[in-house]
């Protein structure tokens, strides 16, 4: 099973921060699919669980510089 994740992502100012969050996400064994927007202040994930979970996506967006505010969950059969 694939879980998806919708994260609220504050600190996204341009397209490079859509970038640079996507690349550090897409380096997690386990992600599938990281896509950023900045304009709207949202990440969505696509994962499997079996390979990482949420804290670690979480821990990795604050790592480049970024703060989340809210997960919103959903699983994905």
């Amino acid at each position: 099973m694939v879980e998806k994740a919708t994260l609220h992502v504050e600190g996204m100012t341009c397209t490079g921060c859509e970038q640079r969050i996507g690349k550090a996400l897409g380096r997690i064994e386990g992600v599938s699919q990281a896509a950023a927007d900045y304009r709207t202040g949202v990440v969505t994930v696509r994962f499997d669980p079996k390979a990482t979970d949420r804290s670690r996506i979480t821990r990795k967006i604050q790592d480049v510089g970024y703060s989340v505010t809210t997960d919103d969950k959903e699983a994905t059969p």
